[in-house]
C-alpha cells in the first residue's frame, strides 16, 4: 500500500517497500489505478446520463407508470431474445423495476386515504347541515326547550 504524506509526497520507507516489491508491486498498483479510473469513468458517465435526463424532464414531464411498465416489458423481451444475455441481467432489470412498483403502490394508498378523508368530510358536513336545519326549524316553531336547544348547539360545536 502506498502511503502519502499530507503534502502529497511518498515517504522514503514507502519507496524502499516499492523497490522490494519490484515489478509485481507496480503491476498491482497499475491494476488498481486502472480499476479506479474505470470506476470514476462509470460514475462520470452516470452523472452525464442523469444530467441529460433531468434536462429532458425540464422540457417534458417524466413518464407515467404505465409507460415505465411498458419499457420494462420491452427491455426484458429484448434481453430474453439475445443469446448471450445472462439470467442475472434480466434479474437486475426486474430489480430496478421494484422501486417503481413500490412507489405506485404508495401513490395508490395515498389516493385511497385522500378519498376516505374527503368522504368523511362530506359526511360530517351533511350531518352538520341536517342538525342546523333541525335547529332552524325548531327555532321557527318554538317547540324546543332551552335544554334541548343548548344540547344541539353543543353538538354543532363538536363537529
Amino acid at each position: 500500500m502506498l502511503r502519502v504524506n499530507p503534502d502529497g509526497r511518498t515517504t522514503p520507507a514507502d519507496a524502499a517497500v516499492r523497490e522490494e516489491q519490484g515489478v509485481e508491486g507496480s503491476a498491482k498498483k497499475e491494476a488498481q489505478e486502472s480499476g479506479r479510473e474505470w470506476l470514476l469513468a462509470q460514475i462520470g458517465e452516470g452523472a452525464r446520463h442523469c444530467k441529460a435526463i433531468e434536462a429532458e424532464f425540464g422540457k417534458n414531464p417524466p413518464p407515467e407508470l404505465e409507460t415505465l411498465i411498458k419499457v420494462h416489458r420491452v427491455m426484458v423481451l429484448q434481453l430474453s431474445s439475445q443469446k448471450e444475455t445472462e439470467r442475472e441481467t434480466i434479474g437486475l432489470v426486474t430489480a430496478l423495476m421494484r422501486p417503481v412498483m413500490e412507489w405506485a403502490r404508495l401513490q395508490e394508498k395515498r389516493k385511497e386515504r385522500e378519498l376516505a378523508q374527503e368522504k368523511y368530510r362530506a359526511q360530517v358536513a351533511a350531518q352538520k347541515a341536517a342538525i342546523q336545519r333541525e335547529l332552524e326549524a325548531a327555532k321557527a316553531d318554538g317547540g324546543l326547550t332551552p335544554e334541548t336547544l343548548e344540547k344541539i348547539e353543543r353538538e354543532l360545536r363538536l363537529m
